[in-house]
Formats: C-alpha cells, sequence, structure tokens
C-alpha cells in the first residue's frame, strides 16, 4: 500500500471516545467557556450545567472537552464516579478520598470566613464539609464532572446536592458540569425541588447538517485521505446527524478507501463503507430493544412508532401524552402514562427537542416497524 500503508484511522466510534472533530457544538462549549472565565478571574458562577439528551450523541465527549479546557486554564477538572452515589458511605468515602482525609477528621477548616470546628480521629463524614476541603483544597478552583447523572439515587443525591447548595451559597470557587440521557432533569429534580435552579439545562441532540460534513471531512482530510463531496453528503445522510453513526460511517469509508490504496474517500469507498457498517447498526438497535424488553415496555414501541411514521417523525404535546396512556391501557402494562414515559425517557428511545416527541436514535422506529414485519408477516 505504500504511503497509505502509514495513516491511521482517524474516526472513533468507541462509546465514549472522544471524535476528533467535536463539531456542532460551538454554543455548548462557548456556555462552559464563560463559567470557566468566571472561576478563572476568580468568582463563583451561581449554576452549573446541565447536558441531557439520548445516548450516542456526545456528551461525555462534551464533559472531556470542558476538562480540557479547565485545565488549560489553569483550573483543576476531576470527575466524580457515579459509583460513588451507591449509597451514603460510599458517597462520603469518595469525597474523602479526594480530599485526601481517608485516616483524620477534618480539623479547623475555614471556609469564607466560617470557622468548621470538628473532632479528631475518623475521617470527617459531613458532605458539605468534604466538599467544601475538596473544593479549597488548593489554590486552583474546581470543575466537578459527573456523567451518568440519570443513575444517581435520590438518597444520596440529595446529600450531595444540598453540599453543591451549601458551597454556592458560599461562593465557593467551583463549577459542576453533569450530563445524562433525556431523564437525567427529573431524576436530579427528585433529589430536591432546589435541584432545579441549581442548573442551566442544555440539550444535547443530532447535529446539523454542515457540522455533520465537518466532523467527517476535517478528520478524513487530516489524516491524507480527503473525503470528496459527493461521498461527503452520501455519509452525511446515512448518518442522518447522529454523532455516533458519523463516527461508524466515517470509519468504515475511511478503511474501505484505505484498503484499496486510494488517495481519497470517494463514492465508491462511501458505499462500500456503508454495506459493511450495516451490521453494527442493526445490533446498536436490537442492543436498544433488548433495554427495553428489560424494563417490560417492548409492547409499547410497534404502536408508539407507527404513529411517529404516520405523523412525521414527531408528536406534539397535546398528542404524546394521550398516545402513551392509550398504548398503556391497551397493553395493560405494569404502569400508567406516566411511568410509560418516564421509561421511554430514560432509556433515551423518545426524548422531547423543541419542536416536539421525536425517537431518540435515528431510524430506530423503522428498525421496529419492520422487526414487527418480519414477525408477524406484514402489518
Amino acid at each position: 500500500m505504500g504511503q497509505a500503508a502509514e495513516r491511521e484511522n482517524p474516526f472513533r466510534p468507541g462509546a465514549g471516545a472522544p471524535p476528533p472533530v467535536l463539531a456542532g457544538r460551538d454554543a455548548e462549549l462557548a456556555r462552559a467557556d464563560a463559567l470557566l472565565g468566571t472561576l478563572e478571574r476568580g468568582g463563583s458562577p451561581s449554576q452549573g450545567l446541565l447536558f441531557f439528551g439520548p445516548r450516542g450523541n456526545g456528551k461525555t465527549s462534551l464533559l472531556d472537552r470542558i476538562a480540557d479546557d479547565a485545565r488549560r486554564r489553569g483550573l483543576r477538572a476531576e470527575e466524580l464516579a457515579v459509583s460513588c452515589f451507591e449509597d451514603r458511605a460510599a458517597l462520603v468515602r469518595g469525597l474523602q478520598e479526594r480530599t485526601g482525609l481517608t485516616g483524620a477528621r477534618l480539623q479547623d477548616l475555614s471556609v469564607a470566613g466560617v470557622g468548621v470546628s470538628v473532632q479528631p480521629g475518623s475521617p470527617g463524614e459531613d458532605a458539605a464539609e468534604l466538599l467544601a476541603r475538596w473544593i479549597t483544597g488548593t489554590d486552583a478552583p474546581l470543575v466537578i464532572l459527573l456523567d451518568e447523572a440519570h443513575t444517581v439515587p435520590p438518597g444520596t443525591g440529595r446529600l450531595f446536592f444540598n453540599a453543591v447548595q451549601s458551597a454556592t451559597r458560599q461562593q465557593l470557587p467551583f463549577l459542576l458540569v453533569v450530563a445524562g440521557t433525556p431523564d437525567a432533569p427529573r431524576r436530579i429534580r427528585k433529589a430536591g425541588t432546589f435541584t432545579e435552579r441549581m442548573f442551566e439545562q442544555i440539550r444535547v441532540g443530532r447535529l446539523e447538517r454542515d457540522a455533520t460534513l465537518r466532523a467527517l471531512r476535517g478528520p478524513a482530510s487530516d489524516s491524507g485521505l480527503p473525503l470528496d463531496g459527493d461521498a461527503a453528503s452520501l455519509l452525511a445522510a446515512e448518518s442522518q446527524d447522529y454523532p455516533y453513526f458519523i463516527q461508524l460511517l466515517g470509519s468504515a469509508a475511511w478503511t474501505a478507501a484505505h484498503e484499496a490504496d486510494a488517495r481519497e474517500i470517494a463514492e465508491p469507498s462511501a458505499q462500500r463503507g456503508i454495506a459493511a457498517i450495516r451490521a453494527r447498526f442493526e445490533q446498536f438497535y436490537a442492543e436498544r430493544f433488548d433495554e427495553a424488553c428489560g424494563r417490560k415496555i417492548e409492547g409499547s414501541l410497534i404502536p408508539l412508532a407507527r404513529h411517529l411514521r404516520d405523523r412525521g417523525g414527531r408528536l406534539g404535546p397535546l398528542e404524546y401524552r394521550p398516545l402513551l396512556a392509550e398504548i398503556a391501557a391497551d397493553l395493560s402494562l405494569p404502569g400508567d402514562e406516566i411511568w410509560l414515559r418516564e421509561t421511554l425517557s430514560d432509556l433515551g428511545v423518545v426524548w422531547r427537542t423543541p419542536a416536539g416527541w421525536e425517537m431518540g436514535i435515528p431510524s430506530f422506529g423503522d428498525y421496529l416497524l419492520s422487526l414487527h414485519a418480519a414477525g408477524t408477516g406484514g402489518d
């Protein structure tokens, strides 16, 4: 293959892997940048950021990018894993580890001019004290990153968010940035009504088409295998502007061109890439269906997919809830309309965009309908 053998595939379709070009997220990054600037200047943001949307849209990549930007500014950026929220002991232990206080209780801690007097001996166990110590442990302000926030249980979530609220009132130098599925705002709200005001909530969904093209063309060009116009348009249309699919398709088309020792990714390579990756699409859809089966809502998916198809892929707010109530009643599901709506949102099967309710994963509805047709001989 000559010189082409030295090239490396620039696309990164793995779960949570940062894309080579984080296209189409300028507004989200600009908002984060403004808050990081506040921290850098010695201020204390009054709200954190909550990114929410269906999986596969790059929320984890946003957190990674914000962490990198924070460190470039000389700030600390540290992750708080969701495993720390299993129970109160795990949360205390996680905060203790981040403060280095696993062997001695907090002593003579002063926060914003307020002294905290505690006894020596066992490690400190007050979440607010531990969080304050973590934030003020060095001169550098702290950015706390929490992914998969929709999995945080209400009990331990309440302990942590109470501590966050206390630190915010004291104007400590920190920023909390979290991400989760479309159900994350509701899940966090269950930890306390005040949590709704703690975050600026930002939807993270599919890209605009020009951003999709940048996400495809930039890495390909940088790798030495530029993407021609016809191939780029073909791959973008096939991806439906869904970030995970963009990486899958870009990687497959790049591999096809590389194996052909081509000088660019042209339409034939794009076609071969699309054919090669379709099995991965099917696997992805099948995994989402299995998740729905695990939550006992698989019976709701076919009527829901039919209604979305018949209405151009989107339901208005006045259509969606009555439809779910009808489906739940017809199928005798374990829960009512509210339970079904929350479960669909938690799984990211359906989510509410500014334009209405739609499938969180592109073409998942088509997959469901084809699955049903294959199993029953048609609609």
